[in-house]
């Protein structure tokens, strides 16, 4: 969206026919800094333009004789010990208006290198340790690839997306508009941010959406444009996001929209799920506060309320401050008042009393029962995520209830276990109970599909609740069904080899030991179709199926596993294969040793016939 269209944009609303105060009062202000700004953008770029022809006063790069410039060979030195000569050479300064100042000498020594030959042409590819969400890509094409390439059709390429990302007349200035026009109808006219949001009129949503960052977000990337007119101060900061009704409850709430909790990330900003992690809802309280309070047996602090048994003057908290302990027993209700008291910096007695006021004691205790306790509900406990062809894992359930079709289950709608984040009972009938496999003393645990529950179900073992096998322990781990999320990769080596580049092998692996993890970006099919058209031409594609929704391709993000060839000729047997195993709720694929392999090996897997099929059929239509 350019500047123009905003102002003809805003000359069509500002009629007085809008009843809305509000409507008008942020198109008016938002085009008064519109103008403003327009207005100093043109003089200043007058100004930049004419500073353009001011000649400087620093000295010119020395240049070989034959140039116009004030600089000339005067002479040449005697020869260096390796045949190499010396040239003098003249270097004149110049004052501002171009007059000359001064003239000086310099020595420069001419080597006379070899022809260097050219590095040999490869992809680029950007090295990454884990899996890559990219869902889709953008729907505008950044550029053309092969235009000039007269076997690859880039014009029905084209047709893969909606529209040239170069077509697009979006102006960065209008995010520096929007911003102080917000901060004036914030500051001057006492609006609030949500509700100058709410308008629309802002070329830009000031708060982040689910999925897509606000305009308050996106100035903290960036560095803002300093002009004139700007009234906002350096130390100013925009709110990133709607506050909520308290400052702890906003607080947790970005706790948990940025952090992941996945066993196999545990960070904030996870670049594999993308998804925001949902509040829990509130527990509710299950103990009786008469009972909760016969377990204080000592005072806390001064200020408890076994030692304040008469309150002589009621508190008063500020209401951010009961908002905040309403926050704090939405999380934790069954806890003594000499805790809660610690963490809302009030005094015991204080605490009790609002926690009698807000919550008043009830006759008998409400509690989570799992689901096989509710009675009269169907209970069908089908699973389809054994086979991960037919199954993509869903976001954990975080509900009220049972997991069944009347709390809207999302595992018991994807016929799907429930996992470790699953916010459903830990006697939940559909949690996956892990493995009973013992710690093998000899040899690995958890290899053989008919002794371990967990290697039968293709995943891996889940170091909660397998607790007999090993899995928890990853230095002295005997598990052989966790070495994906533990890391136990092999060290590799990236050259040449018979069939281009390959991988090899610098230390010992026996069968069944993890080599190395395929990782690369998460895409769905249509992304996965346009990509594959550009594979074809290329004559190589390094996807892999992952499941019924989701493939990896490491073209152009990935790993050493990358560069793992075909096993080839019938003389060249493949010892390794890949399996996608399921990992603390999440598809990860690990390329496996099937046979014991020397050091310097080369690993080698087979592609499938799939493969090669799509290969030849890539072949044909462009010999067409």
């Amino acid at each position: 969206m350019s500047l123009a269209s905003i102002v003809q944009t805003n000359e069509q609303t500002l009629q007085p026919s809008d009843d809305s105060l509000i409507h008008k009062l942020v198109q008016t202000v938002f085009a008064e800094v519109l103008t403003e700004f327009s207005g100093w953008k043109v003089k200043y770029c007058e100004y930049f333009i004419r500073s353009l022809s001011h000649v400087t006063g620093s000295p010119r790069v020395p240049i070989p004789d034959g140039d116009s410039t004030l600089l000339h060979v005067v002479g040449k030195a005697s020869g260096g010990p390796d045949g190499d000569t010396e040239r003098v050479v003249a270097v004149t300064s110049c004052s501002e208006d171009g007059t000359p100042r001064s003239t000086s000498t310099i020595s420069l020594q001419v080597i006379h290198a070899e022809l260097l030959e050219p590095h040999k042409p490869y992809e680029y590819c950007t090295p990454i340790s884990r899996n890559i969400f990219r869902g889709d890509d953008d729907d505008m094409m950044p550029f053309i690839p092969y235009a000039d390439d007269p076997i690859f059709d880039h014009v029905d390429h084209t047709l893969c997306y909606g529209s040239f990302a170069w077509q697009d007349d979006y102006d960065p200035d209008l995010e520096v508009i929007s911003l102080e026009a917000a901060y004036r109808l914030h500051t001057v006219h006492s609006l609030l941010y949500q509700d100058i949001d709410s308008t629309g009129i802002l070329p830009f949503k000031l708060f982040s959406t689910p999925g897509k960052p606000g305009l308050f977000t996106l100035s903290r990337r960036r560095d803002l444009l300093k002009w004139n007119g700007t009234t906002i101060p350096c130390s100013y900061s925009f709110p990133s996001s709607l506050l909520s009704h308290s400052i702890l409850q906003h607080r947790l709430e970005r706790m948990h929209t940025l952090f992941c909790p996945n066993l196999n990330c545990i960070e904030p900003l996870c670049p594999v799920h993308v998804e925001m992690n949902p509040v829990p809802p509130p527990r509710k309280q299950t103990i009786r506060l008469l009972e909760l309070l016969k377990r204080v047996e000592r005072p806390c602090e001064a200020g408890c309320f076994l030692q304040t048994r008469t309150v002589e003057v009621l508190p008063r908290w500020s209401e951010d401050d009961i908002n905040s302990f309403k926050s704090i027993l939405d999380f934790e209700p069954d806890m003594i008042p000499c805790d809660h008291a610690e963490l809302c910096f009030k005094p015991c007695h204080e605490v009790l009393y609002y926690r009698r006021l807000l919550y008043p004691d009830f006759d008998e205790p409400q509690t989570e029962r799992p689901n096989r306790e509710y009675k009269g509900k169907s209970r069908s406990l089908e699973f389809r995520d054994l086979d991960p062809l037919k199954f993509t894992p869903n976001e954990p359930c975080y509900h009220s209830g049972p997991c069944d079709v009347s709390s809207n289950c999302l595992c018991f709608k994807n016929k799907a276990h429930c996992q470790r984040n699953c916010r459903c009972p830990a006697k939940c009938a559909r949690r996956w109970k892990g493995c009973r496999c013992t710690k093998a003393r000899g040899g690995m645990s958890c290899v053989k599909v008919k002794q371990c529950s967990c290697v039968e179900a293709r995943r891996e073992c889940d170091p909660e609740l397998c607790v007999k096998c090993g899995c928890r322990y990853p230095k002295t781990s005997t598990c052989g069904n966790s070495q994906i999320q533990q890391g136990h990769f092999k060290e590799l080596e990236v050259k040449e080899s018979r069939w281009g580049i390959g991988v090899f092998l610098l230390e010992p692996a026996k069968q069944g030991e993890l080599l190395v993890e395929y990782v690369g970006e998460l895409i769905y099919e249509m992304t996965f179709d346009s990509r594959g058209e550009v594979a074809d031409h290329l004559g190589r594609s390094y996807v892999f199926g992952l499941n019924k929704t989701l493939s990896l391709d490491s073209s152009r993000a990935g790993n050493t596993s990358r560069f793992v060839n075909h096993s080839g000729a019938s003389e060249t047997q493949c010892n390794c294969r890949a399996f996608a195993r399921l990992v603390n709720g999440e598809h990860r694929i690990g390329i496996f040793a099937i046979m014991n392999i020397e050091p310097g090996t080369e690993i080698l897997i087979d592609y499938g016939p799939a493969f090669f099929t799509e290969q030849k059929n890539a072949e044909a239509s462009r010999s067409d």
